[in-house]
């Protein structure tokens, strides 16, 4: 028997079935607000686990550690330049596939994406400076400019190790990867 099963087996009542079942009702007509707050409180977590999730930030890129993450993805043409949104690493350098990250959305299909040397702007907003090498020691590849093609997003974070639509690891993340808009709790 695993140590748990065996600590759940020692603590259970040492009575039948039908007379633990009169300890329960017992407690719950001694003390029903208690009770009924529990399970109000058990049945809204439930539903707000079904459209939201939690999320950590490990990383120094983003300005929020904690996160709240809608579940389902956004509406395509629904988000906006500086929505924060979560969504998965086709995988590669450090990070496997499948990865959350969380980034800012800076470019929306039809946004001129210009660089100059290895210096990146949206729609003329200078964004940051694409390293030539990780900070792991990985090479580093810029992506290409242009215009950020349909159905796809510039994604982007302010810290300088971000690993976001500056480089060609990263690209125009396509719809289909985003998990759903994000919100920075603390």
């Amino acid at each position: 028997m695993h140590m748990i099963e065996r600590l759940i087996f020692a603590i259970r009542p040492k009575v039948g079935l039908a007379a633990y079942a009169a300890l329960v009702w017992a407690a719950l007509r001694r003390h029903p607000r208690a009770w009924g707050a529990f399970a109000l409180f058990a049945v809204a977590g439930f539903v707000f686990s079904h459209y939201y999730g939690l999320r950590f930030t490990l990383t120094e890129s983003m300005p929020y550690h904690l996160v709240l993450v809608e579940k389902s993805p956004p509406a395509p043409g629904s988000l906006k330049r500086g929505d924060l949104v979560a969504w998965r690493w086709p995988g590669g350098l450090i990070y496997p596939e499948g990865a959350v990250f969380l980034k800012v959305v800076k470019g929306l299909p039809g946004d001129e994406v210009t660089r100059v040397g290895r210096d990146f702007f949206i729609n003329g907003e200078y964004l940051g400076r694409a390293k030539t090498v990780s900070r792991y020691g990985h090479p580093l590849a810029a992506n290409l400019p242009g215009t950020v093609p349909p159905g796809r997003y510039y994604l982007y974070a302010p810290h300088k190790d971000s690993l976001d639509s500056r480089y060609a690891a990263t690209g125009y993340v396509p719809h289909d990867r985003l998990l759903g808009k994000a919100y920075g709790l603390f």
